[in-house]
Parts: C-alpha cells; sequence; structure tokens
C-alpha cells in the first residue's frame, strides 16, 4: 500500500494541472508542493490502487 502511494503521488505531482491549489497546507514543502486538494487527490487515487493491488495479488495466492 506505501509503494503504492509512493507511486500514486509521483504520477499526481507529474499530471495534476495546479497541484498547489488554495487551501494551502502548514507545510507545503513537506507535502512536495501540494495544496490540499492535490494532496486528498493523490492519496486518494493511491488507496484505490493499493487496494487493487492487494485484491489481486490475494486473488493470485501471494499474499
Amino acid at each position: 500500500m506505501i509503494i503504492v502511494n509512493i507511486v500514486a503521488i509521483a504520477f499526481g505531482k507529474s499530471t495534476i494541472k495546479y497541484p498547489n491549489a488554495e487551501p494551502g497546507l502548514p507545510s507545503a514543502n513537506l507535502f512536495g508542493g501540494f495544496g490540499l486538494p492535490g494532496l486528498l487527490a493523490t492519496t486518494a487515487f493511491g488507496h484505490i490502487l493499493g487496494a487493487g493491488v492487494i485484491l489481486g495479488l490475494h486473488n493470485l495466492g501471494r499474499i
């Protein structure tokens, strides 16, 4: 799940048109320069992908 979230954040950083949209976060540099909408979007996307990866690996018998 953590690896998939990191991949989703990297994907979001390169594809989101306005990653630093308002409202901003207290330490924007700590969160990769994202505003609140960008951070919520990338972490939600990462959790959706992560759930799919976990279910897929379980279906294959790897977990």
